[in-house]
């Protein structure tokens, strides 16, 4: 009985061995982009999806507070409805980037690809910046700093993205 018991944890614990040496990140996968590279289009689009998301709630959270910090007990008129633009939050929301490229298609997915192709080719065609976190990268693909794979290149040779070691 004791003998079927520890032969059944044995296995367990090789099974749990073999599951982690296989899960563990591949020497190539070892910066941010060989570990984009190594995802499927669909995990991207998830990733995009979630990155413009938990920025949109972000943005929407803090300009909202915008209204309590900076207006409440001060001698000046607040925005009303004549004069929505006068809130601290819409002046906030005004200067926050935006991420519009992004499209739901019919089937309910997205389709994140004018984010995830820039990304992709970035890291495919210079292999020597994989080091670049790829949130650096998004960030310089809102509409207002939309940037093309060969600009973020530029922007990498120069030194104003760096690779994280």
């Amino acid at each position: 009985m004791i003998t079927k018991y520890l032969a059944g944890i044995g296995a367990l614990v090789i099974l749990v061995v073999v599951i982690c040496v296989a899960a563990q990140v591949r020497p190539e996968q070892r910066d941010r982009g060989g570990e984009w590279l190594s995802w499927s289009p669909e995990q991207r689009a998830t990733y995009v999806d979630g990155f413009i998301t938990g920025y949109l709630q972000g943005r929407n959270q803090a300009c909202a507070v915008a209204d309590e910090l900076f207006e409440k007990g001060k001698p000046h008129r607040l925005g009303d409805g004549h004069h929505p633009d006068d809130l601290p939050s819409a002046r906030c929301l005004a200067q926050m980037e935006e991420y519009s490229r992004g499209r739901y298609t019919a089937s309910g997915s997205i389709d994140a690809s004018s984010y995830t192709d820039v990304i992709t080719e970035f890291y495919t065609k210079h292999p020597e910046y994989r080091g670049i976190p790829f949130v650096n990268l998004m960030k310089l693909l809102s509409d207002r700093d939309y940037k093309t794979a060969d600009q973020l290149y530029d922007m990498a040779r120069k030194g104003e993205l760096r690779p994280v070691r």
